[in-house]
């Protein structure tokens, strides 16, 4: 009988050995890179030391997030740039974005830090809200507002307006 289990344990395990792993969930059929451009507005308000400064500012961000989990959602990194009352200044934007819905139409609600480096330095939690209409299976347009606040350089406070163009690339066995 001992002869007999140890050739039918090798002829179970070789097969299962030899299959390659293939990831065919539903995540994996969603998985994407997306590309973001897109102007916008800040509202900001700072003070460092004895002096403060306010002002409205225009905007470009550039970006790029990945789509985790089975909804849609997005771990994003933006740069920003900005010019404008209160200066020309530079800011690297990272968080998670939630999205909801599940049509053409979708919401979205950001959580994540922004750090300025250049300007003061300022680091601090940044929140967000808009919407997301998707075009085709590539593109898409969003918008929302976006608060800020920053601490380091003495204390700071924004208030932004965005807007852009997605481009929605496949990865995975999406691709």
């Amino acid at each position: 009988m001992k002869r007999l289990l140890i050739p039918l344990a090798l002829a179970v395990a070789t097969p299962a050995a030899a299959v390659e792993y293939l990831d065919d969930s539903p995540y994996a059929r969603r998985r994407s890179l997306i590309l973001t451009v897109g102007p916008g507005a800040t509202y900001s308000e700072r003070i460092s030391g004895d002096a403060a400064v306010s002002g409205l500012a225009g905007q470009l961000d550039l970006g790029a997030a990945i789509t985790v989990g089975y909804e849609g959602d997005e771990v994003f990194l933006l740069a920003r740039g900005s010019t404008g009352r209160p200066g020309e200044e530079l800011a690297l934007i990272t968080g998670y974005r939630s999205m909801f819905g599940s049509e053409s139409w979708r919401t979205f609600f950001d959580l994540g830090v922004s750090v300025r480096p250049i300007s003061g330095p300022w680091l601090g939690p940044r929140i967000g809200f808009g919407a997301r209409h998707t075009l085709s299976d590539h593109f898409a347009l969003y918008g929302g507002l976006g608060f800020t606040f920053g601490f380091g350089s003495g204390l700071r406070a924004d208030t932004e307006l965005f807007t852009g163009l997605q481009w929605i690339i496949p990865v995975g066995s999406a691709s």
